[in-house]
């Protein structure tokens, strides 16, 4: 079987969701994921946000593939600097746990970088969960270094 990545359509929906709710659940298990989750720029609602980039000038969406299965996704925003430079952020990306390793995910930021450089962005940024030592690694293989870093301590009693 061959990876490969392309942007993705309509007809991808169904798996779509189906990734991003296993995106999700993962996430919930990492140190960091709870107040991500819970971040007004994050919403949970699936069809909303699939609708909303599928429909934004803004954004673009990638599925990565293992022969004709869709097991990844990804999603790019464009905005822009202060001084009017395009900067590519992967808002989400996501690879099933058994499609790892297997260059899928590599495939999908490859089609993202492409994206990138075809819009003039003058960077591609992301982020990982501290401690989540392999979305670190696999952005390092890919030459993203920490341009910055978020500090959190809790304030509530929870």
């Amino acid at each position: 079987m061959k990876e490969s990545s392309r942007f993705a359509s309509l007809d991808d929906l169904e798996s779509l969701y189906f990734l991003r709710k296993e995106a999700i659940s993962e996430l919930k298990n990492k140190r960091g994921g709870e107040v991500l989750l819970n971040m007004e720029s994050f919403s949970e609602d699936s069809v909303e946000k699939f609708s909303y980039w599928f429909k934004s000038a803004d954004h673009s969406v990638f599925a990565g593939l293992f022969g004709d299965a869709v097991v990844a996704y990804g999603i790019l925003e464009f905005s822009n600097t202060n001084d009017n430079q395009i900067i590519a952020s992967i808002k989400e990306i996501f690879v099933l746990k058994d499609a790892r390793s297997v260059g899928v995910g590599e495939s999908v930021i490859a089609s993202m970088t492409n994206e990138a450089i075809e819009q003039n962005a003058v960077g591609i940024d992301s982020f990982a969960l501290p401690g989540d030592r392999e979305t670190k690694n696999f952005f390092e293989t890919q030459g993203m270094v920490a341009r910055l870093i978020h500090v959190y301590r809790s304030l509530g009693s929870n």
